[in-house]
């Protein structure tokens, strides 16, 4: 029987909204938590939401036919080799996965993250529904840790960084992505391709493919981005519908990893 992706991705994203009310032990907040076991360590955060990063001139190339040949690669695969690098910065926005504020309305989330001996990671959530203004922010530095809701001031985490592992965790795109590895042998590929600055091949599959179908996608498509060299995930683009225990639901899910193993990025205390 195919899991639920109401339970594979939905819970992750709640669980780091579950996280941050502990950190700060705020009241009031009636969203449904539900409750996640942490894997290995993997601090994932995320910078005041971003615009995911546009077009660019070497990005807009002609869309080419899926090659019928060709083999799906694993998109849990591709999002665990983002462990590999030493950092990068990662642009996310869904609907369809966290309650949202307005409901209609997406979820962003932006993040850097700095990994190696002395790992950092700031983030940054918008349009989460139970949030002052639906603004959500936190910085790890090591083993200290800070947070801000809406438009309030700082507040430093009493239990540090450990506040906020399991919550970095499950925001990180491998907890996203894993939710949709059902859609791997479905990917057919496309050809190489431009995309966040990056030499990737491309991957398409759509509601028509039967492995697509069999995932839970009924209608739609998904596209994902490997990067040429490392075949790390460089986006995924998921837009359609998904049977969720039976109902039709619209699932949007963006990826966008940018700034990989750049000098520039950096996690710094707040002010």
């Amino acid at each position: 029987m195919r899991q639920s992706p109401t339970l594979v991705l939905r819970a992750p994203l709640l669980g780091i909204v579950a996280a941050a009310v502990i950190a700060i032990t705020l009241g009031g907040c009636d969203l449904m938590i539900a409750t996640t076991t942490p894997r290995p360590s993997r601090i994932v955060s995320t910078p005041e939401p971003t615009d995911t990063p546009g077009a660019t001139e070497d990005d807009e190339v002609p869309t080419l036919r899926p090659d019928p040949s060709g083999s799906g690669p694993s998109l849990l695969d591709s999002a665990n080799a983002l462990a590999d690098l030493k950092s990068y910065r990662v642009a996310v926005a869904s609907r369809g996965l966290v309650p949202a504020l307005p409901s209609t309305g997406p979820v962003t989330m932006s993040s850097t993250l700095i990994q190696g001996a002395n790992p950092a990671a700031e983030f940054s959530m918008a349009g989460v529904d139970g949030f002052a203004d639906g603004r959500l922010q936190a910085i790890v530095i090591d083993d200290q840790a800070w947070l801000r809701e809406g438009s309030g001031g700082w507040v430093k985490s009493p239990g540090g960084a450990a506040d906020f592992d399991a919550a970095f965790t499950t925001l990180s795109p491998i907890d996203l992505v894993e939710g949709f590895d059902g859609l791997s042998p479905a990917l057919q590929r496309v050809g190489s391709e431009r995309r966040n600055g990056r030499a990737t091949i491309r991957y398409h599959a759509g509601s028509d493919d039967a492995d697509a179908a069999a995932a839970g996608l009924t209608k739609g498509t998904v596209d994902a981005w490997l990067a040429t060299s490392d075949r790390f995930l460089v986006a995924l683009v998921l837009d359609g519908t998904w049977d969720l225990d039976g109902t039709p639901t619209r699932v949007v899910l963006k990826i966008d990893v940018t700034h990989v193993n750049d000098r520039a990025n950096k996690v710094v205390p707040p002010a």
